[in-house]
Order: C-alpha cells, then structure tokens, then sequence
C-alpha cells in the first residue's frame, strides 16, 4: 500500500482506506460541496438524526464498489479484469453524485416547476429532461480529471478510462444495447429480428471503440448504476447509511451477496453479475428493506410536506438567485457551472438571514419576502397538511396516474384553487428477474 494513503473512520463501514487519487478527487471543490447537500433531502424535519450527507455517502459507495470489483477477481480470475477498471469502478462509485442540487432530488423536482414557468407549453420530455442529476455528475467529473489529468494518467487513466468512468456512472450505451436486446426478444419478423441484430452488434462495436474495452466486460456497468435489475452498491450504502440515522432496521446482508456472486451470461445476451439461488431471501431482504424505507421515512405524509413547501421557497428564489439561467446553460457556459457549484442547502439559511441586503430591486425583494415567510412557517412546524390518500394497483392498469387530470377534479369537488393544494403522486416499483439467479 501506498505512503500516501489515508484512513477515516466510516459510521457504516468502519475503518476506510483510500488510495491517493481518491484522495485528491475528495479534496476537490467538486467533491467538497457534498458535505453541504442532505442525503436525505428536508427528512431531518421529521427524523432529527437524518442529518447524513452526499458526501459520506459517496465515499461509502466508493468503497463498497472497490470490495465488489475485488471479490468478483478473485472468484473468477479468468475475467481477467485490469487494475486500471477496478480503480475505474471505485471512482465511479465515488463521483455518481457529484450532480445533485439542493436537497438532493428535491431539486429536480424544483428543477421541472421552473422549467414550465418559463415554459408553459413545454413538452414532457424536455421537462423530464431539464435537469438529470447524472448529466450534471460527468460534467463536473470531466472538471475534476482535467484538473487532475498528471495524477490520473499516473495511475494509468487515460481519456479512454475517462469514458469508462463516466459510462459507469451512467451507463447510457448499454442501456442501449439492453433495450435493443429486449427488442429481439418481442420480435416475431425474421425480417426484424436480423435488422435487430445488426444493430446490436453495431453497437456493441460503438461501445468497445469509445470505451477501450471488450463487450464481455459489461458486468462492470452492474456495479455503481446498474440499469438492468437496480441492485447496486450505491443503493447498498444508502439503505445501510439511511437505516442507521433513521434508527429502522436493515436486514440485508450486501457482505453475503458479494461473497456469492458469480459473472454469468444466463440468457445469452450480455455478461451479467448473478447470485446462487439460495440468495433468494437475501435479495427479498433488499427489497424488503427498501420497502420499509420508503413507507417509514421517505415518503411519510409529512416528509412530502415539508418537500413541497421548501420546493415552494426555493421556486421563488428562482428570479433572485438566476436558478433557470443557470440550469439551461450548465452543459454549454462554465461560467454557470460554477454558479451551480454555489448551490447547496445552506441556501434557506442564507435567504433568512442576509439575502435581502444584498437585493436592491423591489420585486424581488417581495420574492424574498414571500419565501421568508415559508421558511418561518417551517420553522414553527407549521407544515403542509395531507387531507387524502389513495392507493391504487397498477398491475392493473395499462396508464400510469394523470396529476393534473386529480388536481381539476378535487378543484371541481370541493371549490379549491391550484394554490390551495398540491397532488403528489409516488411511484413504488418492484425490479426482479429470474435470470438472476443460478
């Protein structure tokens, strides 16, 4: 082991070792401003401790990366896997969460409402895709390695590998190859199906060209983001990180799951990382615990309260701090990025204390004004009240729910306003493939 590394002790993980370019990815500004963003967005309004943060998250999900890549070598050595794409891995689980804004997710929810203020009749693709936390990680990623370029190219990470860390972070190219995979499966044309299978193998070419590495690595991309089945070492940490700040028990063992898992192609598409059968109650475990976390913690009637209200506060900031400016241009002026860089959660604190001193024009001073007074509201726990519940099955219904199609008729029932309520409609998905297993 290097001279140069460094020991910290993790709350989750217990003593971390980190090698010295994580090291240096750590002490960028970059990677710094995660200690100032909330793993668990306005939770801490409801659970006092749910105080942890990207930051620590982040470095937990780097290590849990680099023990994965290191069992799997040594389980099938014939894998042949580089040193160079194990540290590739690790710093890929390092940076997946560069991108985030203020209190996490809260901000891509913010993030749409603006989007269709300044665009009323938008179409729901461009809305959706606005802002994507991810995008936003391999912009400042790519800032990072530049600056660290020498001590990259040290370790043997060149411009290929930046790719591949990027590619890890978020596999776009073989989410490609996975959909056209599941395209020939539905295909009944033999027309189609070789049309289909001239595409893949295309892609798959496109993909060893840009990335410098074979097809038969595709495992890799199930590691840190895994797009396929939604098991991964990021979700990992955060249900072990998440559950301990919350004080709800996690009963699923990733040590376990490591140890057994095995690179096979089960259904002769693309190499995947699969678990012996007898796994099967762990895995359900994983989901269980998921389960849990979502129905105790994140999407508690109250939590979603105080979510909308600080969205709310944050929506009128939109004018005095540039929020959509800045957003549209972060992939095209640097300038904006760094402005981004400036955006974390002390922003409430910000906006209550000194904001208006520094705002001269009386508009925005009132945007001020109005936002303060939210914050004073949530302050005294003065929170948005849910007043109805509804569950429904989607199983049983080819059409996902319409918000706006809810929100006219409880405005039609009962005399309201769309400023007198919000309809919030949560999505809670079960991933599971029989593949998986062996």
């Amino acid at each position: 082991m290097s001279l140069d590394f460094k020991i910290i002790k993790d709350s989750v993980h217990g003593l971390i070792d980190l090698k010295p370019i994580i090291v240096k990815i750590i002490d960028t500004p970059e990677f710094q401003r995660l200690r100032n963003i909330k793993q668990l967005e306005t939770l801490c309004y409801i659970y006092p401790c749910a105080v942890h943060n990207r930051f620590e998250h982040s470095i937990g999900t780097s290590y849990l990366a680099r023990q994965f890549i290191e069992q799997i070598s040594k389980n099938q050595p014939e894998l042949e896997i580089k040193k160079e794409e194990a540290l590739c891995v690790e710093i890929a689980g390092l940076c997946h969460d560069l991108g985030h804004g203020p209190f996490s997710h809260l901000f891509e929810d913010l993030a749409k409402k603006i989007y269709i203020k300044h665009n009323p009749d938008a179409d729901q693709n461009d809305v959706k895709n606005f802002f994507v936390h991810e995008d936003v990680s391999l912009l400042l990623f790519d800032r990072i390695y530049n600056h660290l370029e020498k001590d990259f190219k040290k370790e043997g990470l060149n411009e290929n590998f930046k790719e591949l860390i990027k590619e890890l972070i978020n596999p776009s190219s073989i989410k490609k190859i996975m959909n056209k995979y599941k395209e020939l499966k539905n295909a009944e044309d033999s027309h189609n199906v070789s049309e289909i299978e001239n595409e893949i193998k295309g892609l798959k070419k496109e993909f060893e060209q840009k990335l410098g590495i074979s097809i038969e690595k595709s495992f890799l991309f199930e590691i840190v983001s895994n797009v396929r089945n939604k098991i991964d070492v990021d979700k990992w940490d955060y249900f072990a990180r998440d559950s301990l700040n919350l004080g709800i028990n996690n009963t699923f063992d990733y040590k376990r799951f490591i140890f057994s898992s095995r690179v096979i192609n089960p259904n002769g598409t693309l190499n995947q990382i699969c678990v012996r059968d007898k796994e099967l109650r762990n895995v359900y475990e994983m989901f269980r615990t998921r389960e849990d976390l979502h129905k105790r913690a994140y999407q508690l009637p109250k939590a979603t309260g105080v979510k909308e209200m600080i969205v709310d506060i944050l929506y009128e900031l939109d004018d005095v701090l540039d929020l959509y400016e800045t957003v549209s241009k972060l992939k095209t002026d640097d300038e904006a990025l760094n402005n981004y860089l400036d955006l974390d959660d002390r922003i409430i604190c910000i906006t209550l204390k000194s904001l208006s001193k520094f705002v001269k024009d009386k508009n925005l001073k009132e945007n001020i004004s109005r936002a303060r007074i939210l914050i004073d509201r949530l302050n005294e726990r003065k929170l948005y009240k849910e007043i109805s519940r509804k569950i429904v099955n989607l199983t049983k219904s080819s059409e996902r729910l319409n918000k706006e199609a809810i929100e006219n008729e409880l405005i039609k029932k009962n005399g309201l306003t769309k400023d007198d309520i919000c309809v919030i409609v949560n999505y809670f998905f079960y991933y599971f493939d029989y593949n998986f297993f062996f």
